[in-house]
């Protein structure tokens, strides 16, 4: 039989054990009672890990940390000719967008490391914008600079990052230089994110 002093020291360690369990109950998915970073981790109903976006699991994972896993890389357009882009009339003027990467083709979600260059039509300073989206709804995604000399010496590549990119997502380019109404032939070195 339990004599008083024991009854108290026993009642005292059952409060502080019914203190610590109630630490460890975790809330149900999205509730309000979420409120501290145990109860969030891991229990959000948006579980995506797939693909690029706002997700608990998928920035926990340290993706937007530029942690990833890659596939073998692509280069697009894939077995063709670079695409021909042009810069606008006056100088540092933009041209049009052109499409590098149709809508659909890429089917995991992918990002872009390097611009590869092929004819640049003059001597001059240059900028090839990247934009993700449909026709006349594309978004700026990332920009890389280079120029041509004399001797026509350039880089054969140019890097460029930026974030994670959805599965399907159209691609497009544009041009600025320094003089206007120039040209450059690009194709676009990629790698998808295992789905």
């Amino acid at each position: 039989m339990l004599t008083g002093i024991w009854r108290s020291i026993l009642k005292v360690i059952s409060d502080k054990i019914t203190v610590i369990d109630g630490l460890h109950d975790v809330p149900a998915p999205n509730s309000s009672d979420n409120n501290f970073i145990r109860d969030v981790l891991g229990n959000k109903s948006d579980k995506n890990l797939l693909g690029p976006g706002a997700s608990s699991l998928y920035q926990l994972a340290g993706y937007m940390a530029y942690y990833h896993v890659h596939n073998p890389s692509l280069v697009y357009p894939r077995d063709n000719d670079p695409e021909l882009i042009t810069a606008g009339l006056g100088a540092w003027t933009e041209g049009l967008k052109v499409e590098i990467i149709a809508s659909g083709v890429k089917s995991n979600p992918f990002d872009m490391h390097f611009v590869i260059l092929g004819a640049i039509s003059q001597v001059d300073d240059y900028v090839i914008k990247l934009y993700i989206g449909d026709s006349g709804q594309e978004v700026f995604w990332g920009e890389c600079a280079y120029s041509r000399d004399t001797n026509q010496m350039r880089a054969a590549f140019v890097p460029i990052q930026g974030p994670p990119i959805a599965a399907g997502t159209r691609i497009s380019a544009s041009l600025l230089s320094g003089n206007g109404s120039n040209t450059t032939a690009i194709k676009i070195y990629t790698h998808e994110y295992p789905g």
